[in-house]
């Protein structure tokens, strides 16, 4: 049995090709709506490929946490005694790196941005006109972006589960 099906890490591999996919996808679409929700797609899938390679490290490290976070592996391992090496650096990249971005990102699809207060042109002779033009997805990674955290997500896991071994 492969270490990478001993320790289920099958469902963190389907979300890496999902996230893969929606990027693919918003590159051949020309319509904007389509493009956008195939890259909110990518960001979830990529979210998720985080979350479950989390869960591959319980299983790694034979923790009962059904819905393992950074924080909560930390605490697992600790009343064991241990230390995650790769929790230690997907913590550090949480605060500062791709993963904080990848996080913001996730936080932002969830919710609405908050809207700016549409101002009256100046120019016009009357000020019933309104100037609503904004850019509803500017917040959304663009595909580069996206491909460039598919990239740094499936290196770190890829070098993660080269440095596991039983213990």
């Amino acid at each position: 049995m492969s270490r990478v099906a001993r320790f289920h890490a099958d469902r963190t591999n389907q979300k890496l090709y999902f996230a893969r996919l929606s990027c693919q996808q918003a590159e051949q679409t020309e319509h904007i709506q389509q493009a956008q929700a195939h890259r909110e797609a990518a960001v979830f899938h990529l979210h998720g490929a985080a979350l479950a390679f989390l869960q591959e490290l319980v299983r790694y490290y034979r923790l009962n946490d059904l819905a393992p976070t950074l924080k909560s592996i930390e605490e697992h391992m600790a009343d064991k005694g241990q230390v995650s090496p790769e929790v230690a650096v997907m913590q550090q990249l949480a605060k500062q790196g791709f993963l904080a971005e990848l996080k913001r990102a996730y936080r932002m699809c969830q919710y609405a941005p908050e809207p700016s207060t549409p101002e009256p042109e100046n120019e016009t002779s009357s000020n019933l006109i309104i100037k609503v033009t904004q850019t509803p997805q500017a917040w959304l990674p663009d595909t580069k972006i996206l491909r460039e955290w598919h990239r740094d997500l499936t290196q770190l896991i890829d070098g993660f589960r080269n440095e596991m071994v039983e213990f």
